[in-house]
């Protein structure tokens, strides 16, 4: 009952709800009364395992979901990093050919004068 695989919790959930399909069918063959049958002990653990079984699948789902917004967001952030970056690159290559253009300006200003 401890995996932590969901497909593994499935097939539990089913093989659960089959004994207690099956365990019902056998309380009402014996004639038992609806408030027996609620007071049947093995009945009630299948119940609870179901119970808890629904849950891990629940958990499972959730984690599964949690982990996927997680990468979800570093692939955003990454690509927002490198968006920076390329644009931060871009500007600084901006600059340094403009900054090289004004100074070739400069040079022959001088040597004009």
């Amino acid at each position: 009952m401890g995996s932590q695989h969901k497909e593994t919790r499935q097939l539990q959930e089913q093989q659960i709800a089959a004994q207690i399909e099956k365990r019902t069918a056998l309380l009402t063959s014996q004639e038992k009364t609806e408030a027996e049958i609620t007071k049947d002990a093995p009945l009630k653990k299948l119940l609870g395992d179901l119970r808890r079984t629904k849950a891990a699948i629940a958990s499972i789902e959730k984690r599964t979901k949690t982990v996927a917004d997680a990468r979800e967001q570093k692939i955003a952030k990454e690509e927002k990093r490198a968006a920076a970056r390329t644009k931060k690159k871009k500007n600084k290559a901006e600059d340094t050919a403009a900054a090289g253009k004004k100074k070739k300006k400069e040079k022959k200003e001088k040597k004009q004068k």
